[in-house]
C-alpha cells in the first residue's frame, strides 16, 4: 500500500531533488484543541492567519499527537518513537518534572539530526519541557545535555512549561540574566524565600508557586505576558540571519496552555475571555512567521507544519471559554490527558506553495510521531529498520493525494499507561473503562474531565449516565470512527473478532511492567584508563588486534563494533579504556559524530574451560534489562551479568569462575535496547582458561 502511494508521487519528488531544499518551520501549540480554530470551525475566536495557512495549503482532519500529553508528546515529534518505548520500555506518560533529566537520549535520532545530515541550521525556540542533564537536574550551567545534544544549532525558550518553574528563560546551556553571584537555587515545593515571579489574577488559570530561589535577574527578565511576544521576535531574528541557507526551525509556543496571559494587546479581542485571547496571540505568532518569510522571498521555498501537542484541557479557562459558547475540540468526546478524541485528535495544517495543493482537506490518519520519517523523506535520506519502527513517511499525504491509508495503524497514549489505545482503520479501541486522563468530578477544578466533564458539555456516550461510567458498561471500549467520531456508541461487545484482533494488535506495544523494586545499578567504580601490557593470566580479550575476531556477531550487526574513540561522545571526557581498542555496540562509523543506540544484536566470545580465580573486565553504557554481558554455559545458559550505570565510563566488574572451573564456557554481550543508554562498551577480560577457538 505505502510503496504503490509513493509511486503516484515519485516524479514529484525526482522533482523537488532537483530544486534547492526547502525550509522547515514546525509550529507546535500547547494544548490547543480540535475545536480552537476558525478553520475547524470555532466562531468565538478568530483566527486569519491560521485560516490564511490553511486556505494557501492543506488541512488534516485525522491528525493525532500519539500522546494526549505534553512531555511524551513531544518525545514522540522529537524521536519518531512512541513514547512507550522511552526509558528502557517502561514508558513515559506524564509531564516531566522539574528535576527531570533529559529523557531523550542524546543517541536516538531526532528531526533535528535529520536535518542538520542534510545540511541545515537548526533551531528550537519556545517551550522544551524534555528534562536537562544526566540524573537530577540540579539547574547548574551548563544545561547539559539538553537540545543541543540532540541536534539543535541554537536553542532560547521556557525550560519546562509556563505553568511550573523555573520562571526563566534559557538560551543554549545558560540560564538569561544568569549571575554566578546569584544562581538559581531548587528550594522544592511550597519554598518560603521563593524569588518573586509576574502577578497574574485568578482568572488566569492555575500556576504553580515559584520553587527557585536566587537569580534575582533572570526573573526580572521573564514576564508571563510577554512570552509569546519574545519568542515571535526570537523566531524572527533567526530566520532573518539564515535566508540565504536551508534552516529548520521548531518553534513551540506555552501558547494556549494556562496560565492564559496574552500580551495586552490581545486582552478583550475574542468572544470567549482570557482563553480566546491567547488563541489570538497565537494567530498573531504564526502571522509573524508568515510575513517573516515573504519579507525574505522564502514564502515559495518553505514548507510550514502548524499543530498542537495534545488536545484542549477543560481548566479553569476552558471552562470559561465553554460557557461563553467555545468548544474547544469541537464535538469530540474528552478531553487533554485522556484516550477519548479529545485527548490526541489535534489541528494539522501544512502549506508548501507549489507542492502542497492549497484550499484541500485530507482525511490521511497521521501522528505527530510520523515527522521523522517524513522529514528524512523531504531532504532525501534513508533510515534504518529501527527508526522507522513506528514512524512512517506522510510526504505523499502532504504533496499527493493519495486513494489509500498509508498507515496502518497507530499507537494513542493517555495519561493512564492501562489506556494505551490503538487505532486501526476506522476502529478505536481503548482496553479499559473511562479516559483514562485526569478524573476531577467538579466544576470549576482544574483536573475537571473525565466522564463528569463529558456529561457537563453535553457530549452523549453510551457507557456515562449522569456524569458517571455505568456499572454495567462493557470492560472495554470500542468505536467506528467512520460512523460515529464523537464515540457516541461503544460497540464493544457486537464485534468481538475485532477486539480480537486489536487486543493481539495492542500487546505487541505494551509497556514493560516496572518491577516492584528497581534493579540496582552497578556499583561506580570507574576503572582507570590503562595502557596495553602484556597479560599475567593465561586468558586476555582486549581486542588490542583491532578486530573483533575471534569472537562472533550472531544477531543483529553494527556500524563499528570495535572502537578506538579517545574522546567519550556525551562530554568529551578521555576515555577510560584499555589499551587503544575496545568492544563496543554504539558506533555506527568509525568517524561517527555521536553514537546510534539503534543498533542492536549479540556479540560472543569463543568457548573457553576455566581453570581457576576471577575474570576481571570493564563495562560501561545501559543498566537496562536488555542490554548486558553475561557469562553463560554451554548450552547458552546465563548465569552471571554485569551492566553499566547509564554512563560512557566504564566500571571495573569481576566474576568468580570457581563453580565453573572444567566446564565449558561463554561470555555474550547483548544489546537488545534502541533507547535510554540503549547500548554497551566492554574491554579487557583477564583469566585463566583454556581458549577453545574451534568450537
Amino acid at each position: 500500500m505505502v510503496t504503490l502511494v509513493l509511486s503516484v508521487c515519485s516524479e514529484k519528488t525526482r522533482a523537488a531533488a532537483e530544486e534547492p531544499p526547502p525550509n522547515v518551520v514546525l509550529v507546535l501549540a500547547d494544548d490547543l484543541g480540535y475545536g480552537d480554530l476558525g478553520c475547524y470551525g470555532a466562531t468565538k475566536v478568530q483566527t486569519p492567519n491560521i485560516d490564511r495557512l490553511a486556505a494557501e495549503g492543506r488541512r488534516f482532519t485525522d491528525a493525532h499527537s500519539v500522546s494526549a500529553v505534553c512531555t511524551p508528546s513531544r518525545y514522540a515529534l522529537l524521536t519518531g518513537q512512541f513514547p512507550v518505548r522511552a526509558n528502557d520500555g517502561r514508558g513515559v506518560w506524564g509531564p516531566a518534572p522539574v528535576t527531570s533529566p533529559l529523557i531523550v537520549d542524546t543517541d536516538q535520532t531526532t528531526i533535528a539530526d535529520v536535518f542538520k545530515s542534510g545540511g541545515y541550521d537548526t533551531a528550537v525556540i519556545g517551550k522544551w519541557h524534555l528534562g536537562f542533564g544526566n540524573g537530577r537536574n540540579t539547574w547548574q550551567e551548563p544545561l547539559r545535555p539538553g537540545p543541543q545534544d540532540l541536534g539543535f544549532d541554537y536553542y532560547f525558550g521556557m525550560p519546562v512549561v509556563n505553568s511550573a518553574p523555573p520562571y526563566v528563560y534559557v538560551e543554549n546551556d545558560r540560564i538569561v540574566g544568569s549571575d554566578p553571584d546569584d544562581p538559581l537555587i531548587y528550594l522544592g515545593r511550597n519554598a518560603k524565600n521563593a524569588t518573586p515571579i509576574t502577578p497574574i489574577p485568578p482568572e488566569a488559570a492555575n500556576r504553580v508557586r515559584n520553587a527557585f530561589g536566587g537569580a534575582k535577574k533572570a526573573h526580572q527578565l521573564f514576564n508571563d505576558y510577554r512570552v509569546g511576544t519574545t519568542f515571535a521576535k526570537k523566531s524572527v531574528e533567526w530566520i532573518n540571519d539564515r535566508k540565504d541557507k536551508p534552516f529548520f526551525l521548531y518553534l513551540a509556543t506555552t501558547n494556549i496552555h494556562h496560565p492564559f496571559t496574552p500580551a495586552k494587546r490581545f486582552q478583550g479581542t475574542s468572544q470567549c475571555g482570557l482563553y480566546g485571547d491567547f488563541i489570538h496571540e497565537l494567530d498573531w505568532i504564526v502571522g509573524e512567521i508568515l510575513t517573516c518569510l515573504e519579507d525574505n522571498g522564502l514564502t515559495d521555498n518553505t514548507l510550514v507544519i502548524f499543530t498542537s501537542d495534545n488536545g484542549g484541557m477543560f481548566n479553569i479557562g476552558g471552562q470559561a471559554a465553554f460557557k461563553a459558547g467555545h468548544r474547544q475540540n469541537g464535538d469530540l468526546l474528552g478531553f487533554k490527558f485522556g484516550a477519548w478524541e479529545g485527548g490526541h485528535r489535534v489541528p494539522m495544517i501544512v502549506r508548501w506553495p507549489g507542492k502542497v495543493k492549497a484550499g484541500t482537506t485530507s482525511d490521511q490518519l497521521i501522528g505527530n510521531v510520523d515527522m521523522l520519517a517524513t522529514f528524512a523523506a523531504l531532504t532525501g535520506q534513508k533510515l534504518n529498520e529501527v527508526q522507522e519502527t513506528d514512524s512512517v513517511n506522510m510526504l505523499p499525504a502532504f504533496v499527493a493525494d493519495p486513494e489509500q491509508q498509508i498507515r496502518d495503524h497507530l499507537i494513542l497514549a493517555p495519561h493512564k499507561n492501562t489506556h494505551l489505545s490503538v487505532r486501526k482503520g476506522r476502529w478505536m479501541y481503548i482496553p479499559r473503562k473511562g479516559s483514562g486522563g485526569f478524573g476531577g468530578s467538579t466544576p470549576g477544578g482544574h483536573t475537571f474531565a473525565g466522564p463528569a466533564a463529558a456529561s457537563f458539555v453535553g457530549s452523549v456516550n453510551s457507557d456515562i449516565e449522569d456524569g458517571k461510567i455505568k456499572k454495567d458498561a462493557p470492560p472495554a471500549q470500542l468505536y467506528d470512527l467512520n460512523a460515529d467520531v464523537s464515540e457516541t456508541k461503544n460497540l464493544h461487545d457486537e464485534f468481538p473478532e475485532v477486539i480480537k484482533e486489536l487486543d493481539s494488535l495492542l500487546a505487541r506495544y505494551k509497556p514493560n511492567p516496572s518491577p516492584k523494586k528497581p534493579t540496582p545499578r552497578g556499583k561506580n567504580k570507574p576503572a582507570k584508563k590503562t595502557p596495553a601490557t602484556p597479560s599475567q593470566r593465561s586468558t586476555s580479550f582486549d581486542f588490542e588486534s583491532g578486530r573483533l575476531k575471534p569472537w562472533k556477531i550472531v544477531e543483529g550487526q553494527f556500524g563499528h563494533i570495535i572502537g578506538s574513540r579517545e574522546q567519550f561522545f556525551h562530554n568529551k571526557g578521555e576515555y577510560n579504556k584499555q589499551g587503544k581498542y575496545y568492544l563496543t555496540t554504539l558506533e555506527s562509523s568509525p568517524m561517527a559524530e555521536k553514537g546510534k543506540d539503534a543498533q542492536t544484536g549479540v556479540v560472543v566470545s569463543p568457548m573457553f574451560v576455566p581453570k581457576a580465580g576471577t575474570m576481571t573486565f570493564r563495562v560501561g553504557g545501559g543498566d537496562g534489562p536488555n542490554v548486558y554481558v553475561a557469562l553463560c554455559t554451554a548450552d547458552g545458559k546465563e548465569v552471571l551479568h554485569a551492566r553499566g550505570i547509564r554512563n560512557q565510563v566504564m566500571q571495573e566488574r569481576s566474576w568468580d569462575l570457581t563453580a565453573y572451573v572444567g566446564k565449558k564456557m561463554f561470555i555474550k554481550v547483548v544489546d537488545r535496547s534502541t533507547g535510554g543508554w540503549g547500548h554497551i562498551t566492554v574491554d579487557d577480560f583477564q583469566f585463566d582458561a583454556k581458549v577453545l577457538e574451534d568450537e
